[in-house]
């Protein structure tokens, strides 16, 4: 243990980047407790959800290729506390369990998600938390199937526990350090702008570069390891027929990165053709994929090819696929087996030469389970599967974001580019970003014409749910559940659940009472139980 712990003191002290970090604590948590597989959920800024950052030793990868996160609160509002990871993150307590079918109380209706999409058969359960300052939690690690010294499936020992913990205190601080060695090179670099007069000295000096950077897709912001990752699969796929598919939340940049294989393919010079699967209703999606012929139906007055045709030796990106109805689903794999069209109303099939990139941001295997997509064309498309990471997974790259937009929207309006204020930068870099990068640059563009001219970006001038509660009001769960009788306790949790949820309203309590599902009368009856009022900011 004590050679884990020297081994991972000296590698963290070398790593700059939060994705090391978590990945050098991860491989020591599996070393030392042999668990079949484990995951790092970080905590985000208000303390209601947990967000996966980090997994290792599920099937087919490193990170399950869905949008996970665990709830803190219910859906009435209340502390979930049958969630193992949210009673953790509460008490800061861990949890240890030897067999999972066994234990009464919980709700594992998570876990067996996982099991499902991860491979993995969970029978024991170990989450341990991760804080700093004494009680501030930063996260949990939680680990499946931990085996004793003789390679057996069992809850971890006290000993094994203790050492777990000591590596979760040590992770915790490196994850805390990390976070505020990002906020300063940030600052830092908002200080060298600030005093500079000399912008074209800065542009001609970018431009000294001795060996010319490897391409990368037009418009993309960063070079963490996650989306390096991504960059370093395309190039190995670009330049093959075989059909693509990019996985990953709305606003990862699938588009982008579907034009980034077009280019990066000896198909570059020919058409490549984008079409929304959700954007049409069936009848009009298949005469423009597939054309029709004249007087296939009324409005038919020619011959029409599809974007099929179009993209004839280039490549059709199908965005959004798996919202593709069931009987164009059969049309697309007809296509990829064969590179055969038929034109709606014809009664003759033609040959096209197209390469299929397709992209989704919803769970095709439990499509696929509901009956409402198909196995079969499933099969076809997941030839090379490139899941591109949300932003809470490459936080390294949102410092460069945050520049990246801030100098377009002020370039735009021709203004100076605003400096951000040390505060804003904390919750900006904390903050989940469920619309990942899209949600970034709209929070900037915002916060940029909020600001007055000349003076930085602050904490009001973002949005609502990044801000938190009013000062003296911590707004998140509590480390650990407050002394006192169950009315008295329950009252805490309520009154900031209903803060919280005004703040997410603007203060609209007819709002909130839809939301809670009471009414208006007992929301106004509990602001003034609870003295709850709109800070004068």
């Amino acid at each position: 243990m004590l050679d884990d712990l020297l081994e991972l003191t000296e590698a963290l002290a070398g790593a700059e980047r939060l994705e090391t970090v978590l990945d050098l604590v991860l491989d020591s948590a599996l070393k030392i407790s042999r668990a079949e597989s484990g995951s790092i959920y970080t905590l985000d800024t208000l303390g209601r959800h947990l967000h996966r950052t980090a997994a290792k030793g599920f099937a087919g990868g490193t990170c399950l290729p869905t949008q996970d996160h665990i709830d803190i609160y219910g859906a009435d509002g209340m502390p979930n506390l049958r969630l193992p990871a949210a009673l953790v993150v509460s008490t800061g307590t861990p949890i240890n369990i030897a067999d999972v079918n066994a234990a009464v109380g919980y709700d594992f209706t998570g876990l067996k998600a996982d099991d499902r999409l991860g491979g993995t058969a969970t029978k024991s359960l170990l989450i341990v938390p991760m804080t700093v300052l004494k009680d501030r939690s930063v996260g949990i690690l939680q680990l499946i199937n931990t085996r004793n010294s003789s390679g057996q499936i069992s809850e971890v020992s006290e000993q094994g526990l203790k050492q777990l913990r000591a590596l979760t205190i040590h992770a915790g601080i490196c994850i805390w350090n990390t976070r505020i060695l990002e906020e300063n090179r940030r600052m830092k670099k908002q200080f060298d702008q600030y005093l500079s007069e000399l912008p074209k000295q800065t542009a001609s000096s970018q431009t000294r570069i001795s060996t010319p950077p490897r391409k990368k897709p037009q418009g993309l912001i960063g070079d963490s390891p996650p989306i390096e990752k991504a960059i370093n699969l395309i190039r190995k796929a670009a330049n093959s027929d075989v059909p693509i598919l990019l996985r990953g939340e709305t606003g990862t940049g699938k588009e982008m990165m579907a034009a980034f294989i077009h280019q990066s393919s000896d198909r570059s010079d020919k058409p490549f053709v984008v079409q929304n699967c959700a954007a049409l209703p069936e009848a009009l999606l298949e005469s423009e994929l597939f054309g029709h012929v004249k007087g296939a139906f009324t409005g038919a007055g020619t011959n029409k090819q599809g974007l099929a045709h179009e993209a004839h030796r280039g490549t059709l990106f199908l965005d959004e696929i798996g919202d593709m109805p069931l009987a164009l689903q059969a049309k697309v794999l007809r296509l990829l087996q064969e590179g055969e069209v038929r034109r709606v109303g014809a009664t003759k099939t033609e040959f096209v030469d197209v390469r299929i990139v397709g992209a989704t941001n919803v769970n095709l295997e439990e499509k696929i389970e509901q009956g409402e997509f198909r196995r079969d064309l499933y099969y076809r498309l997941n030839v090379f599967p490139i899941n591109l990471p949300p932003l809470r997974e490459r936080p390294s790259d949102i410092p460069k974001l945050m520049d990246h937009f801030l100098k377009q929207g002020a370039a735009k309006a021709k203004t100076a580019v605003p400096v951000v204020s040390a505060e804003a930068i904390e919750a900006l870099m904390c903050w989940s970003y469920p619309g990942n990068v899209r949600e970034l640059k709209n929070i900037l563009d915002r916060a940029r014409l909020m600001a007055e001219e000349g003076y930085p970006i602050q904490m009001e001038h973002l949005p609502p749910e990044l801000i938190g509660p009013a000062e003296g009001s911590s707004g998140r769960m509590p480390p650990t559940i407050p002394d006192g009788d169950l009315k008295s306790i329950v009252g805490q949790y309520e009154a900031l659940v209903i803060e919280a949820k005004m703040r997410e309203a603007n203060w609209n309590k007819s709002n909130v009472a839809r939301r809670l599902n009471v009414s208006r009368r007992t929301i106004i009856e509990k602001l003034n139980r609870y003295n709850i009022t709109r800070p004068t900011s």
